[in-house]
């Protein structure tokens, strides 16, 4: 149960994130915005690397979350149109690089902390 609280929280993190995204950048898919490339899709991988450096084992499930949880936002705010398999497709691509960020950083985060409490 602990476990899908997490996951339910990480995506209305994700979720939220990117509901602002498409609000400040005025449209319904962030990645058609100017800064998204510059601002918002960094920022989500420093997110990613955050929430990861404090999360156990499964730290790698944060980028693919955070990066997917654009999906609900883009159906609510585009509709579901002939685009939205591929913008799936291109959210599991962006996916790659923040999760490797967020796996990283939760390796990292568990090493720091078996350092610093020794079993």
């Amino acid at each position: 149960m602990k476990s899908v609280m997490k996951f339910a929280g990480l995506a209305t993190v994700g979720m939220c994130f990117w509901l602002v995204v498409s609000i400040v950048a005025g449209t319904p898919e962030p990645w058609d915005a100017e800064s998204y490339w510059t601002v918002a899709y960094p920022a989500s991988g420093l997110l990613a690397g955050i929430i990861g450096f404090r999360s156990d084992r499964r730290g790698w499930l944060v980028g693919i979350v955070l990066t997917l949880s654009q999906f609900p936002v883009m159906l609510a705010l585009a509709g579901n149109g002939q685009m939205s398999a591929f913008g799936l497709a291109l959210l599991a691509a962006l996916a790659i690089p923040v999760t490797i960020v967020s796996a990283a950083a939760s390796w990292i985060g568990r090493r720091r902390r078996q350092d610093r409490y020794p079993p």
